[in-house]
């Protein structure tokens, strides 16, 4: 099967999706730091529906309030004789109200894991799901009290054992709701009505816990979404090890050492971003920290430090507008972003965006300058046209990180450098061509155009 078909039965079966027809917003509204694949790859296929759901449970299974979600390449899947499957990725949904997991069995089948449950295997109101390459899943059984461990060997997801839950010793475990996994196993627990995290080992051991109660920076007050990175994962590219944490019943984010030990905290009221509701947290290969906003209906985007970067989508059912966006998860590889809403779900590729931008002539350099700021890391290109009508490469595919960046060129257009100001700029339009492009798997696929024209007289 060849990688454009793969990724369409991918995401067939990981959004519970068919074909769908592609709408338009009728207005210049139209954010790419996160844009749509390629038609060949998902042959228009990256929404679903209830209906949907409906259709592919013949009838038998509702959305109801769904919650998080999980993306996760298995070994069991893999051929180690071809890269040709690399991409095929297995998928798994809360749909909490139904006490149910949903997940891809295969790149053409559905399964669901809660009904007709009995006895120790019976959810309770879950919300979070981690799962990893080995096939271990974690469920956080928020109702219950407890995590449920499962094993998924290949097609089908079984039942293991509670941990925690009624009868466990007091108080292991209250209301959990949230959960991350690292490279290495350990299970990272939003014990929310506790007001801690804590670890649980590969061993079903709890490790370690760290949050001290309250509501000042650095303490915890009802933690939920959960995000890890312990430094040692493949698909990574600066290697941190940190844990951001959304807590304060969804208003405050907060990032701290594995070990407990606060680093930093998002300000956002101060970006502009008000009445917010915090869900779920994904981070991707730069580590940057992508955050549903069930209020706002959107997604907020923060580099690896808590930088603000933008905020992505509006209230809507059209194109890039979500309804209570809930559960996200990013397969880092490729940039593939999954989110889940009330009534729906939706499938992304890692774009690239650019704000602010300005282009002038600084006389007193002898330079024409472009300031702009980038949600993503960039591969970015700049022609000029003269007004003698000469176009130059002054970039080409040059790599920049996100945030704020200046840019000089001399009279020949190439970067500015203090030893060759002797000629001048000739009088007339400069007209600037920009194209920017991913780093990700949109980087064949897509790219962001601007023209900007400057007068110097």
């Amino acid at each position: 099967m060849s990688i454009r078909k793969r990724l369409t039965s991918t995401m067939m079966m990981v959004l519970l999706a068919i074909p769908c027809e592609l709408l338009h917003s009728g207005d210049d509204y139209d954010p790419t730091s996160l844009v749509f694949p390629s038609f060949l790859h998902t042959m228009g296929v990256r929404k679903a529906t209830k209906t949907h759901l409906r259709i592919y449970s013949r009838n038998k299974v509702k959305v109801r309030d769904p919650q998080g979600l999980t993306v996760v390449r298995m070994d069991s899947w893999d051929d180690p004789e071809s890269k040709n499957d690399d991409d095929e990725v297995t998928g798994y949904g809360v749909n909490s109200g139904a006490n149910m997991i949903v997940y891809n069995k295969s790149m053409t089948s559905l399964d669901f894991y809660g009904p007709g449950q009995r006895g120790a295997g019976k959810l309770n109101k879950p919300t979070a799901v981690v799962a990893d390459r080995f096939g271990n899943v974690y469920v956080a059984d928020t109702g219950n009290h407890r995590i449920v461990k499962m094993f998924n060997p290949k097609k089908k997801l079984e039942f293991v054992e509670g941990i925690g839950g009624f009868g466990s010793r007091p108080g292991l475990f209250n209301a959990p709701g949230g959960l991350a996994m690292d490279s290495n196993g350990m299970v990272y627990i939003s014990d929310t009505g506790n007001h801690r995290i804590q670890e649980l080992r590969p061993d079903n051991q709890i490790h370690l816990w760290f949050g001290e109660q309250g509501k000042e920076t650095g303490q915890l007050w009802r933690p939920q979404g959960i995000a890890v990175t312990n430094g040692q994962e493949k698909w990574t590219f600066y290697k941190d090890s940190f844990i951001v944490v959304i807590d304060l019943d969804g208003q405050r984010l907060q990032k701290f050492t594995l070990d407990g030990g606060f680093i930093a905290k998002a300000d956002l009221a101060g970006s502009g971003v008000n009445n917010a509701r915090l869900n779920y947290i994904a981070l991707d290969y730069y580590s940057n920290i992508w955050v549903t906003d069930s209020n706002n209906h959107c997604i907020h985007k923060f580099d690896r430090g808590l930088n603000y970067l933008c905020s992505f989508g509006r209230k809507g059912d059209d194109d890039k507008e979500f309804i209570e966006p809930r559960g996200i998860s990013i397969y880092k590889r490729f940039g593939q972003v999954f989110i889940a809403e009330k009534e729906s779900a939706q499938y992304y590729w890692v774009g690239v965006d650019i704000k602010d931008l300005q282009i002038k002539y600084d006389e007193k350099l002898n330079a024409l300058t472009l300031a702009f700021f980038l949600v993503e890391p960039t591969f970015f290109s700049l022609t000029v046209t003269t007004p003698e009508g000469n176009k130059v490469e002054s970039f080409k595919r040059a790599r920049y990180f996100s945030g704020k960046h200046l840019l000089r060129l001399s009279p020949n257009l190439k970067q500015w450098k203090a030893s060759n100001q002797n000629a001048s700029f000739v009088s007339g339009d400069y007209r600037f061509e920009l194209k920017l492009e991913a780093t990700y798997s949109s980087l064949n696929y897509f790219s962001k155009k601007m023209k900007r024209t400057l007068t110097i007289k």
